[in-house]
This record gives C-alpha cells, structure tokens and sequence, in this order.
C-alpha cells in the first residue's frame, strides 16, 4: 500500500493518479493547511500593498502561497505590474496562478533550486517569496539581503490521523521534513520500522538523517527524482516491486 500523507487541499491530483493507476492506496492527511486570517491577515495585506511594487520578482512555492497571492491580487487590481516577474515552482503553483488571470515563469528544474538558478541567471533584482510557516528557507537564504518574505499560511498537524496508517508494510509519501518528524516522534516504533519513506528531496533527507538512529528505518529511505505526484508515486512503485535503491 502507498501512503499519500499531503493536506487535502493539495491532494486531488494525487488522488486522481491513483484512482487512474489503480495503486492500492490510502490518503491520510497528516496536516491541514491554515492561511492568515484576522489582523494578522489585514497586517500583511496592508504591508504588500504598500511594498509590493517595490520587488522585481515575486515568487510562490506552494499551491496555498498562490491561492493567498491571488486572492490578493484580485483584491486590489493593477497591484502587480506588467514590469515584474512572477515566478511558480511547478505546474499545480502555475495552474492556480493562471486560473486566476496571472502568468507565471516556470523553471525546467522544477524546484526551488531552480528558481534560484534562473533568477540568477536572468532576473536580478529585489525578490519577494511567499511562503508558509514551514519554508525550507533556501530562497531566503540564497538571496538574502534581496529577499523579503510574506508568510502567509502554516501546516496544523493532526495527531488523531496516525490511526489512519496501517499496521502492515506500506510506503509513505513525504512531502516536507515536518511531516516525517511528527510521524517518526509519535507513531509507535513498532509501526514505523516496516514502512518505507519516500522523500521529495535531498534537502529533506539530510534533515531526516539528523533525527534517525535506527539502522532498519534507514535502510528503507528514499528519495524521488522530484517533488511531483508522479514522480514520487513512481519511486514508491519500484520500492514495491524491489527495484528502488536507497
């Protein structure tokens, strides 16, 4: 059984490629995704509108960034102009930008790595991110100085969901370090050692590898080619079939 550990309101791409693949699956929503609301909400908004058209990039690396982005956006027209560049990390970011009337520059390495890289490369100037809570921060720190960053949602994690994941063998999707962390500190040890873990990057690989130990959960770590759903749902297969290398 593969594992799909997203919030919900990021999973229904996921969930469509496995009813399409018939992959025996379970969806088990480890967090949800809580955006800014109240004063804190109007306090951001009134910073952006202030100071948003003093960046040359603008740049989202979630589905939820731009949903609040986009809100925003329609909110208040023209707040954005055609001079400045706005950026997605990969195809579900772009769709929902698109969705809501903005174009959006994509990079081929479909990261945040890669956004870095064209930036650099093509797009010098003052940069302003959107993010959550959780932010891998290495846009932040890569640019630094040039950098400003509206935090604008974070991840509540569910402790009632662990009930969810299956005694039996199973392969678990990790999309962020946060969510291998509350899994790995509160599911019960005799559970975790006869999953296996799939991680969307090296980046969270290196931080899982400060906080394990045990040899048996080691061994079973993996890490996709990509964050993408089919990307992740691929190297969970061969984990499956006994083709996966850690």
């Amino acid at each position: 059984m593969i594992i799909n550990t997203r919030p919900e309101e990021v999973s229904k791409k996921i969930i469509e490629l496995c009813e399409q693949e018939k992959i025996e699956s379970r969806h088990v929503h480890m967090s949800r995704i809580e955006f800014l609301s109240g004063s804190k909400k109007q306090q951001i908004y009134t910073e952006l509108i202030k100071n948003i058209h003093t960046f040359s990039n603008i740049i989202f690396t979630s589905q939820a960034s731009a949903k609040f982005g986009s809100d925003l956006f329609n909110l208040h027209p023209g707040l954005v102009n055609s001079k400045q560049n706005i950026f997605s990390v990969g195809d579900a970011t772009k769709k929902i930008l698109i969705d809501n009337g903005f174009k959006s520059i994509t990079p081929s390495n479909k990261s945040s790595q890669g956004i870095i890289d064209l930036i650099k490369e093509k797009f010098p100037g003052k940069n302003l991110i959107f993010c959550g809570e959780n932010s891998n921060m290495n846009l932040q720190n890569a640019f630094k100085e040039n950098m400003n960053e509206a935090v604008c949602y974070k991840l509540i994690f569910d402790i009632n969901q662990l009930q969810n994941i299956p005694k039996s063998s199973a392969v678990i999707l990790i999309y962020n370090f946060l969510t291998f962390e509350f899994i790995y500190k509160n599911l019960v040890k005799g559970l975790i050692e006869n999953k296996s873990f799939v991680l969307a990057s090296e980046r969270i690989k290196s931080e899982v590898l400060k906080i394990v130990e045990e040899t048996e959960i080691l061994n079973k770590i993996y890490v996709s080619k990509s964050y993408m759903d089919e990307d992740m749902l691929d190297k969970a297969k061969e984990i499956k079939i006994g083709r996966a290398h850690v």
